[in-house]
C-alpha cells in the first residue's frame, strides 16, 4: 500500500496544532482538595475554604459571571484571595465585579501580592472596594472564623513583609487551634512550614507557566528551572501547602495549564 507522504505530513502538522491549540486554550476549572487534620474542631468537619489567587483582572465573561456562578456552585463557607488581585497593566472594573460577586456568597477574606504594590496598580481603589463589599483585609494579623460554638484561626501575611520577619508580624501558629496562613508566595513555604500552621494557601508561580508532561512547571517566578513548590499540594514538617496556578496571565503564555479556582474541603481525623 502506498503512502501519501503529503497527506501524511498534513495529518502530522494538524495533530500538533491542535495539541497546541488545546494546550494554550486553559479553560477555567475547579480543583478540588481533601485534607484531614487530627486538630480540626467537630464544627468544621466538612468546611469548605475557595481559594482565587493572581486574578490579574482577567475577564472572565459579562461582568465576571461564569466565575462568579463556578464559585456559587460549590457553596464554600469560605473565600480566600491570596494576592495579584489586581495588577499595573489593567484597569480595576474585573476586580470590582468579582468582589461585588463574591461577597454575595461567603465571608471573604483578602491578602496582597507583589503586583498590588508596583507603581501604577490601583491598590488604594481596590482596598477601598475591600471595605465597601465588606472584604476582610488581613495585613500581618490573625482573627478568628466560628462555627457552632468552635472556632480556628486565619493570619494573613502582607507580601511586602518579608517572610524572615514572621516572628515579628504573624508570629509563630497557636498550637491551641487550628491555624490557616494565607500568603501569596508559594516559593517561599520552606520558610513558611517553620512557623507550624497547618495549612498555608498560596499562588503567585502561576502553576509554573508552562508545565511538561511528567515534569511539572518549567519556569518560577524568578525565571529558575523546574521551581520546587510549583503547584499542588506540598507537606514541610507539620504544614501543608496548596499551591494554586491561579486565574491570570503573565509575561510568558500558560501551556497545558488551565485557569483555576481550588476547593479546599477539611475533614477531622476519627480518633
Amino acid at each position: 500500500m502506498k503512502i501519501n507522504k503529503r497527506r501524511l505530513i498534513a495529518k502530522v502538522l494538524l495533530l500538533i496544532i491542535a495539541f497546541i491549540l488545546i494546550a494554550f486554550a486553559s479553560p477555567l476549572r475547579m480543583v478540588k482538595y481533601n485534607l484531614t487534620y487530627s486538630n480540626l474542631p467537630e464544627a468544621f468537619d466538612g468546611y469548605k475554604i475557595l481559594q482565587i489567587t493572581d486574578f490579574h483582572c482577567k475577564e472572565f465573561g459579562y461582568q465576571e459571571e461564569p466565575l462568579i456562578n463556578m464559585v456559587k456552585k460549590a457553596k464554600p463557607d469560605i473565600i480566600v484571595l491570596t494576592g495579584d488581585i489586581v495588577d499595573e497593566k489593567h484597569p480595576i472594573d474585573n476586580a470590582v465585579y468579582l468582589l461585588e460577586g463574591l461577597t454575595k456568597i461567603a465571608p471573604v477574606y483578602y491578602v496582597t501580592g507583589n503586583h498590588e504594590f508596583v507603581e501604577g496598580a490601583p491598590y488604594q481603589d481596590f482596598r477601598y472596594y475591600c471595605d465597601k463589599y465588606g472584604v476582610e483585609q488581613l495585613v500581618n494579623e490573625t482573627t478568628e472564623i466560628k462555627k457552632d460554638g468552635e472556632k480556628i484561626l486565619i493570619s494573613g501575611l502582607d507580601f511586602v513583609s518579608s517572610t524572615y520577619n514572621m516572628k515579628d508580624k504573624v508570629g509563630y501558629a497557636d498550637a491551641s487551634y487550628f491555624n490557616l496562613l494565607l500568603y501569596h508566595d508559594s516559593s517561599k513555604f520552606e520558610f513558611l512550614s517553620e512557623y507550624g500552621y497547618d495549612l498555608v494557601l498560596s499562588g503567585h508561580g502561576h502553576g509554573g507557566l508552562i508545565r511538561l508532561p511528567f515534569l511539572g512547571g518549567l519556569i518560577g517566578t524568578d525565571y529558575s528551572l523546574f521551581p520546587k513548590y510549583d503547584y499542588g499540594e506540598f507537606h514541610e514538617k507539620n504544614s501543608t501547602m496548596i499551591a494554586s496556578s491561579g486565574l491570570g496571565d503573565a509575561r510568558i503564555p500558560r501551556w497545558n495549564n488551565p485557569r483555576e479556582c481550588v476547593l479546599i474541603k477539611l475533614h477531622k481525623a476519627d480518633n
